[in-house]
C-alpha cells in the first residue's frame, strides 16, 4: 500500500493546491478518474469542515492517503476534542447553510468513521474500487 502524508495548516490550504497533490498521488496509483474525483471532493470537504467547525479553532491537521489496487483510505487527524457527527438522512435543502458536504461524503464513500484518539480526533474515509 502506498501512502502520502500532508501536514496542513490554514496557510498551506490558502496558498497551495492540495487537490492537485492528492489527485497526482492517486493518478500515480492508477485510480480511475471518477474515483479520484470522489476522493478529492470528499477530502477537501472534510478538511474544510474540520478547520471551520473545530472548537477551539485548529492550527494544524495531518492528512494521510493510503492507496492500493482495491481501495483508497483517507485518514484525517487533528487535536480537537472528539465530537460525534450527526449523519444527515437525506440531502439538505438548497437553502440550508450546512450539511450537504457531510451528506456527499457519506454517500460517496463506502465507509466513514470518526473516533476519539489520545491526541484528538481521527476521521477515516474509505472508497473501495
Amino acid at each position: 500500500m502506498n501512502s502520502l502524508q500532508l501536514n496542513l495548516d490554514r496557510r498551506v490550504i490558502q496558498k497551495h493546491s492540495v487537490s492537485k497533490e492528492i489527485d497526482q498521488f492517486m493518478l500515480q496509483n492508477q485510480v480511475a478518474e471518477m474515483n479520484r474525483f470522489k476522493v478529492v471532493t470528499c477530502t477537501l470537504e472534510a478538511i474544510a469542515n474540520i478547520f471551520e467547525h473545530a472548537k477551539p479553532p485548529l492550527k494544524h491537521m495531518i492528512v494521510i492517503l493510503h492507496c492500493d489496487n482495491n481501495k483508497v483510505i483517507v485518514d484525517l487527524l487533528d487535536n480537537s476534542p472528539f465530537k460525534a457527527l450527526v449523519q444527515p438522512n437525506s440531502c439538505p435543502a438548497a437553502d440550508v447553510h450546512s450539511g450537504r458536504g457531510l451528506w456527499i461524503i457519506n454517500n460517496w464513500m463506502d465507509s466513514v468513521r470518526s473516533q476519539q484518539t489520545v491526541a484528538g480526533t481521527h476521521l477515516q474515509l474509505t472508497l473501495i474500487m
